[in-house]
């Protein structure tokens, strides 16, 4: 058995400007496992980790990130877009994804592409094999068309599921399950990406828990901020938690398995 994972999402985005090399930072000393982030392609081609398609709500620039250069994109200051003003002015920037990759060797690493841009997928994809961190990436997206491009380009990274997978799983028996996600149950290490909850529908049984485990998939939550949340998460055998604090929820990670 292998032990859960706990994600930094966004780094460490309850303390920290998210999406920044000093969040991750962060999110690692805190207790973190893995970390997810979001990525779009910059104008001249560079893979950024920033999660909106624009820069307004966290560096108060005007500016889509694919028109703009990353030279252009480094100077944003995401410290604008958090709550604590001390981050204003500390050069707190979008990072590109290399610099994360190569800054947390070994780190499993949650990579959503934001983008239906088929550019991203195809500069992702030979980003992350170039760097060696094929074994250690998820390549997620809400869009099943796109995991279905990664998944047809014949890359080796893992994959989660997107929303009409979800829906599947949720909604229709396992025999037809294995039939309809056979392209995900082949390749292995596929990961369920889901809240607890979507809408009136639950998503965090036991029962839904088991049935992804019976199909080879492993499941993760977000976003889980609260510790009993995320120890009845656990205790219903829940893969990994994808939290703001991994501070908050590091000792439920920290015993034997």
């Amino acid at each position: 058995m292998s032990r859960p994972l706990l994600y930094g999402h966004r780094g460490a985005a309850g303390v920290c400007p998210e999406n920044s090399y000093v969040s991750f930072a962060r999110a690692v000393a805190d207790g973190a496992n893995a970390l997810e982030l979001d990525v779009h392609l910059s104008k001249d081609g560079e893979v950024v980790v920033f999660h909106d398609d624009d820069g307004r709500r966290m560096a108060n620039v005007d500016a889509a990130v694919k028109d703009t250069a990353f030279k252009d994109l480094r100077a944003w200051d995401l410290g604008h877009g958090f709550s604590d003003a001390s981050f204003v002015g500390r050069s707190v920037s979008p990072p590109a994804l290399r610099d994360v990759l190569r800054g947390f060797p070994g780190l499993p690493i949650n990579i959503d592409l934001k983008s239906q841009d088929p550019r991203l997928r195809e500069a992702t994809i030979a980003l992350v094999q170039a760097e060696d961190a094929v074994e250690r990436v998820v390549l997620a997206s809400f869009h099943d068309d796109i995991i279905d491009a990664v998944i047809d380009s014949g890359c080796a990274c893992r994959t989660n599921i997107g929303k009409r997978g979800v829906q599947i799983l949720r909604l229709a028996p396992t025999w037809l399950c294995r039939r309809l996600l056979r392209r995900h149950i082949e390749r292995g290490g596929t990961r369920v990406q889901i809240p607890p909850s979507f809408g009136p529908i639950r998503l965090d049984d036991q029962a839904f828990i088991a049935k992804c485990h019976a199909l080879g998939f492993a499941v993760d939550y977000w976003v889980i901020n609260d510790v009993d949340q995320a120890a009845a998460l656990l205790a219903r055998g829940a893969d990994g938690l994808i939290s703001d604090h991994p501070a908050r929820l590091r000792a439920l990670f920290a015993g034997p398995l």
